[in-house]
């Protein structure tokens, strides 16, 4: 019922073509202050509605130039469309914060018009764009675009990040003091456009996937000796892809499972398998993993539960995991066991990775013996 009453707000009556009287005018005045907040519009506060209404009238489209200088390639070719249409577009096709985003920034209003969703842009501002040059293809566009991939490409594998950490990652030694800034501007307006990744108290960056990012922290601080797990700037620019999904060999070997087995669609196949990788990067047990496998598919009997887990087993030991700095399990065994081998000298306990075995189900000490029987420990054989 909430979710409805939100879309029917979302879509209220419009006329076309909008002006900024007719686009204000509707809105109320929480929502305009929200418009003046976000383009840091002074000296309106002690207005009312229909005061207010006409001031942002007059001065939203000066006070757009560090919103627009923002902005990464999906956002400017939007604007751009719509101006190129007039002010309006007919087929639009964006999440619902996104929505909110532009028009709390006094910029697009969704709405009804002759009977179906658009949205327009007020012909004030439309005219605005076409008499300037606001809207080309400024410098930043191509930074902004690679900054805000590269960050979703470092939350895909690290889970959450501390704001010093998350600039290590991407402001080089040649970039001046005032990037650190710039970039975390250009992060807060993602944030809101985008809803995927979050900034939260102590200076936490973490993505919207991450359960207990502070968790995840404590997690990490065992391990203060473990770098994070290297990657290249093309594979974070890869994972940072939207809708990117790492289809490795474990992860398809359960999609193909479900769907010989099961009447599933690929599609839910797939999202069944991806919540089962997100449960295994936020640290979930492998009975988590599986009882997240049933809100997709019915698990009748032992036997099934039997071959489902042992497909869950590898799918879990080879996702990298957020609690070990983006390693997987079976990575950080083996970068574990060469540093042994290399230094002659046995990893602590607290540092091990949790890796699963195959038989048992449980995790594996590196003290413990191995499941395969030979009599040595885990960390002297197989581990």
């Amino acid at each position: 019922m909430k979710l409805d009453k939100t879309l029917e707000k979302l879509w209220p009556e419009l006329s076309y073509p909008l002006s900024f009287a007719d686009a204000l005018g509707a809105l109320s005045k929480q929502q305009l202050t929200s418009i003046r907040t976000n383009l840091k519009i002074s000296n309106l506060s002690s207005l009312n509605k229909q005061g207010l209404v006409e001031k942002l009238s007059e001065k939203i489209s000066e006070h757009l130039s560090e919103v627009i200088d923002s902005f990464d390639y999906n956002r400017l070719k939007l604007l751009q469309k719509i101006v190129k249409n007039d002010g309006i577009w007919d087929k639009p096709l964006l999440e619902l914060q996104q929505y909110d985003y532009f028009r709390e920034r006094g910029i697009l209003f969704s709405g009804t018009w002759e009977g179906k969703h658009v949205v327009l842009m007020p012909v004030e501002l439309v005219a605005y764009f076409k008499e300037t040059t606001s809207l080309q293809e400024h410098p930043n566009v191509s930074r902004n675009t690679e900054w805000i991939r590269l960050t979703h490409g470092l939350m895909f594998y690290y889970g959450v990040l501390t704001l010093d950490e998350l600039q290590s990652f991407i402001i080089t030694e040649t970039d001046d003091s005032s990037v650190a800034y710039e970039l975390n501007h250009i992060l807060l307006e993602a944030e809101c456009y985008y809803d995927t990744f979050t900034f939260g108290e102590d200076q936490l960056v973490s993505s919207m996937l991450c359960e207990n990012p502070e968790g995840i922290m404590r997690e990490r601080s065992l391990r203060n000796d473990l770098d994070f797990c290297p990657f290249t700037k093309q594979q974070l620019l890869k994972a940072g892809e939207p809708e990117y999904v790492e289809r490795s060999t474990p992860y398809m070997n359960l999609v193909r499972f479900v769907l010989h087995r099961y009447e599933i669609d690929r599609a839910e196949a797939e999202l069944m398998a991806e919540t089962c990788v997100d449960a295994a990067k936020n640290g979930s047990s492998l009975a988590e993993v599986l009882g997240a496998t049933r809100e997709f598919i019915d698990i009748p009997n032992l036997e099934m539960a039997n071959a489902i887990t042992n497909l869950l087993v590898p799918l879990m030991n080879s996702t990298k995991q957020w609690a070990i700095k983006g390693y997987s399990p079976e990575e950080l065994s083996a970068k574990r066991a060469s540093a042994s081998l290399l230094l002659n000298q046995v990893p602590s306990q607290a540092a091990s990775a949790d890796v699963i075995d195959l038989q048992t189900r449980k995790k594996i000490g590196r003290n413990d013996p191995c499941s395969c029987g030979s009599g040595k420990k885990f960390k002297k054989c197989c581990g």
